[in-house]
């Protein structure tokens, strides 16, 4: 092409030359305008080079683009020409990729997703008290809040919100419901915009009562009919009416909360939202990033900030800024993780399945690529092709995979443990769907690469030269495909050591000593409204009497269910001793009871007596033991006094102005629940209720079910007084089977990841053997023909498939020693290395990959001589 430009540049300028002396020019200056005319040949040369390279590109990319439509075409047909081998690897894929991506639309939903507003990746939350068992659970001061934001370069703006229980009369009708108090900012920090209407103004939320609101989209439907005049209109809030300013888009909730969404939004300062009255959520506090700004930062700025205030601004903990994914429990968050690194086993272990199919039939096609190699098929060509198909295969796969993966996700939906509650709206979105496509152009490409390395391979007389001699399948091949094997034996046996690890765990917390009786026992967490609160002291014994009176009740105390309670970050500081040691216990958990607790919950006064409820804290403002005198368990009493002597010890809170001393004068035996692990399980304190705090808990002793006491005692307290709300009730029954969720949720899921993979591994090791044998049918009929003892041939062929099976349990079991500790978290009273469960899955495994080797060994011993030499 560069030569005809030359051509076509030549010819121009001998006809502008031409041109030049006819208009009477002597020919050197004709010649010398022409040049000047057409300017520098030197710029001219180059131009045209480049002209010329882009026009080969774009032919090299046009004819790329056809070779790889041909590919397509033929693979389109070789698949559709064997659809028995294509049902198998689709189905294999689908099972490995569908499981894939199932998993992955959860850790998306839980781990990498923003929060679903407009500004969903920019909002944090500032928290304290960070802790390895119970993180984030304090919230900074509105206070140092309001330094953080005077001085921060790192953030926009901080937005403050609760939700509360109220009743409301909206249009007369009454209705227990969810309100929300939020800062006036609030929707402009989650970047969401009032659906009619307006949201609030600064000075509305720092009036002393609300005298405006936001209803939710919900109820503008359901209590107005959508209608557009609902502005102006007003509705009762604790018996003061509030007047309706805007609609709340649809679906707007408090961020991070589990409740129902709310109904009523009224304005507040950042001291009201969460101020302990009634709130039934939390975090409250979102901070929104500038652009470009990182978590890091933040942290960094508000430590800083944090460090020049006074103690009593600054608050304990260790100060620091989330994001919504940093606030997923700790043993939710690994049994993702665990779950993720299963299903990616999975699809290696399918994908080594399917290289192994295709490697079998790529030999059988061995004659085709050396017959087209020949005819000037260049080795990348054949491989290509051989790719072309196996991408094909993938994205088949993949497209059945969506499909079992939503079947998957509804199973998991199903199984979630109440930690995690708010799967319940998981699904494919469209990132998931772009994993879904990457997986399976990766997983088409990572099993195709042997078979096309094993295309073109061999030259056209290598080839025929071999199929005279009628040789078997080649040493690389055999290889390759027992080394494929192998991995998907060690795999599967990583897998199920990981399962048998939680189902061990998972009998261990059924038999686990809990301290105290759940049978029989009803939980509920009452809240007072406002308007009720200055009589709540009274309100409580009125409570504690309807319950006591109820048919089949034998007792009700105040307390939460046994093994939980009040997490105390700051923790407690014991007296000093006669040798002058003061010891600091850092974490523990407080549970607010009435005396009679234990005597409910069943749990045994090991010494001393129980408190005396008529002595009176002389200190309101305490946090964590109130009371003058408490009781401790015995662990805690163990650690701290491992000679005796816990009774009469005193301790207090370590402030910077330390609260008052409180007595032990008692000592209860250990509770455990499945729930709680750590320290907060071992040290529990146990102090009388403070008539203070915005909730009471109360249990219930029965003689009858939960599902017939249950709603008795919910009626009870809820028709005492219409500002009384029952929050949550459960049974001590209910409350074991959601703290053993988790594990249950963690171990069902990686079995059944396990067991279909340990099956694809049999499947895979009896694909080898047998493709061993029909390769070996001549040897083998030889062998039979010469006298060989049909015990000698089974051993023969199942030796092959023994020593696979022992290099996979070798491996298998190394990996799953390095890798069982990650489920350490997750255990109960069994170690990562537990021997008897690597034990039993190693026998499991060797006994199921002798069984896939004895099949084709069987088959072997059919074989009949004549009809081996004939089909040589």
């Amino acid at each position: 092409m560069l030569r005809e430009l030359d051509e076509e540049l030549a010819s121009h300028f001998a006809m502008r030359v031409d041109q030049l002396r006819a208009l009477g020019m002597s020919e050197v200056d004709a010649m010398a305008e022409a040049r000047r005319r057409f300017g520098d040949a030197d710029e001219y040369h180059a131009w045209a080079e480049r002209r010329v390279t882009r026009r080969a590109r774009r032919l090299r990319f046009s004819d790329w683009v056809a070779e790889w439509g041909q590919d397509a075409r033929f693979a389109l047909r070789q698949v559709k020409g064997a659809r028995g081998f294509t049902a198998i690897v689709v189905l294999t894929l689908a099972l490995g990729i569908g499981a894939n991506t199932a998993i992955f639309s959860v850790v998306h939903r839980l781990l990498l997703a923003p929060m679903p507003y407009a500004n969903g990746g920019r909002i944090v939350m500032p928290v304290g008290g960070a802790d390895a068992v119970f993180p984030f659970r304090d919230r900074p001061s509105a206070e140092l809040m309001r330094a953080w934001l005077a001085r921060t370069h790192t953030i926009e703006g901080i937005a403050g919100a609760a939700e509360l229980m109220f009743t409301v009369q909206p249009d007369g009708s009454v209705d227990t419901i969810t309100t929300a108090i939020i800062t006036s900012n609030f929707l402009s920090i989650l970047g969401e915009r009032p659906e009619l209407g307006r949201t609030f103004r600064p000075e509305e939320e720092r009036t002393s009562a609300p005298t405006v609101a936001m209803i939710s989209h919900a109820m503008w439907q359901r209590a107005y009919g959508g209608r557009r005049d609902v502005l102006g209109r007003t509705v009762e809030h604790e018996g003061r009416p509030v007047t309706i300013v805007g609609v709340t888009p649809p679906g707007l909730a408090v961020p991070l909360s589990t409740n129902a969404t709310p109904d009523i939004w009224l304005p507040g300062p950042l001291e009201q939202a969460g101020d302990g009255n009634g709130a039934i959520g939390g975090p409250d506090l979102y901070a929104l990033l500038r652009p470009g700004a990182s978590v890091e930062a933040a942290t960094a700025e508000l430590r800083t900030v944090a460090a020049g205030l006074p103690d009593s601004v600054r608050g304990s903990g260790d100060l620091r800024v989330v994001r919504a994914q940093d606030l997923l429990d700790g043993r939710e968050r690994r049994a993702v993780q665990v779950l993720f690194f299963a299903v990616g086993a999975l699809l290696l272990i399918a994908c080594a399945n399917v290289a192994n199919l295709l490697l079998a039939r790529a030999w059988t096609r061995q004659r085709e690529f050396a017959v087209r190699g020949a005819l000037g098929a260049s080795r990348w060509r054949l491989a290509r092709q051989v790719l072309s198909e196996s991408v094909l295969l993938g994205l088949s796969g993949g497209v059945l995979g969506i499909g079992v993966a939503w079947l998957a996700l509804r199973l998991i939906v199903a199984l979630r443990p109440p930690a995690l509650d708010h799967l319940a709206d998981v699904h494919i979105n469209p990132a998931v769907l772009l994993w879904t496509l990457g997986v399976s152009l990766v997983t088409g490409v990572l099993f195709g690469c042997a078979p096309a390395l094993l295309a073109g391979a061999r030259a056209v007389g290598d080839v025929l030269r071999r199929e005279t001699r009628g040789s078997s399948a080649g040493a690389t091949s055999r290889r390759v495909r027992s080394a494929l094997t192998v991995m998907q034996i060690a795999m599967s046996l990583v897998l199920l050591v990981g399962s048998g690890l939680l189902v061990r765990s998972f009998a261990a917390l059924q038999d686990m000593r809990l301290g105290y009786e759940p049978r029989g026992l009803v939980y509920a967490d009452v809240i007072t409204g406002r308007q009720t609160r200055e009589r709540k002291p009274d309100i409580t014994w009125e409570i504690l009497d309807r319950i006591r009176s109820l048919p089949g009740v034998t007792g009700a105390a105040i307390g939460t269910m046994p093994g939980k309670g009040f997490i105390g970050m700051g923790g407690l500081e014991v007296e000093t001793d006669r040798a002058g040691h003061t010891t600091r216990v850092p974490m523990l958990g407080t549970i607010f009871i009435t005396p009679d607790y234990f005597r409910v919950a069943k749990i045994a006064v090991l010494e001393g007596r129980l408190p005396d409820s008529t002595v009176v804290s002389p200190d309101a403002k305490a946090h964590i033991v109130i009371s003058p005198e408490v009781m401790v368990n015995r662990e805690f009493a163990r650690r701290v006094w491992p000679h005796g002597g816990a009774i009469g010890a005193r301790l207090r809170e370590p402030r910077s102005t330390p609260g008052p001393w409180s007595t032990i004068v008692g000592i209860v035996d250990d509770t455990r629940t499945p729930e709680v692990h750590g320290e907060v399980a071992a040290i529990q304190v146990y102090s009388l209720y403070p008539a203070r705090l915005g909730n009471v808990p109360f249990i219930v002793r029965t003689r009858t079910s939960a599902d017939v006491s249950a709603p008795m005692v919910k009626h009870a307290i809820a028709s005492l007084d219409p500002g009384i709300y029952v929050r949550a009730m459960t049974s001590g029954d209910t409350y074991l089977r959601n703290g053993l969720a988790p594990t249950r949720f963690a171990m069902a899921l990686l079995t059944a990841f396990a067991l279909l993979a340990l099956a694809l591994a049999a499947v895979g090791l009896y694909g080898v053997i047998a493709y061993g044998v029909t390769q070996r049918t001549r040897e083998i009929g030889v062998r039979i023909a010469l006298g060989a003892e049909p015990h000698s041939i089974v051993a023969r062929v199942m030796g092959s498939g023994a020593r696979l099976a022992l290099a996979g349990v070798v491996i298998g079991t190394a990996l799953a020693l390095a890798s069982a500790r990650v489920l350490r978290s997750m255990l109960y009273d069994v170690s990562p290395d537990d021997p008897l469960t690597i034990v039993a899955i190693v026998a499991i495994v060797v006994i199921i990959t002798l069984v896939a080797s004895y099949v084709p060994a069987r088959r072997a011993l059919r074989i009949e001589p004549t009809e081996a030499l004939r089909a040589d």
